[in-house]
């Protein structure tokens, strides 16, 4: 049961984070389009300020578009100690008392 139960755990962190790692699409041969934002064949297009920054890259051919998030994002940290700040794209746990400071406890993150 032990087993089962982290299991479903660690799947459930890898499935949700793996969502927001990169995605994919299909151009028409002549451009890729993104939200709107036309990407010329071989060309990328980088949101580079926070929150939640990425970079799209349409192949080549401008058949293919990949897109890939490029923040780190805080997934946990000591709550008592330290608070979560946006720093350009990514996040950064630093102390509580004084933001200057980085955190001083055990901090996880996800580089995008």
């Amino acid at each position: 049961m032990e087993r089962l139960i982290l299991f479903i755990f660690t799947f459930s962190v890898f499935f949700v984070y793996s969502e927001a790692a990169c995605s994919t699409d299909t151009g028409n041969g002549y451009y890729c389009r993104y939200k709107g934002r036309i990407i010329l064949p071989g060309r990328s297009y980088e949101k580079t300020t926070g929150p939640n920054c990425f970079k799209c890259t349409c192949s080549e051919d401008g058949t293919f578009l990949s897109c890939c998030d490029t923040s780190t994002i805080i997934t946990s940290f000591p709550q008592d100690k330290c608070k979560v700040i946006l720093v350009g794209c990514d996040e950064k746990a630093v102390s509580k008392f004084d933001e200057s400071k980085p955190c001083p406890g055990p901090i996880s993150a996800i580089k995008g």
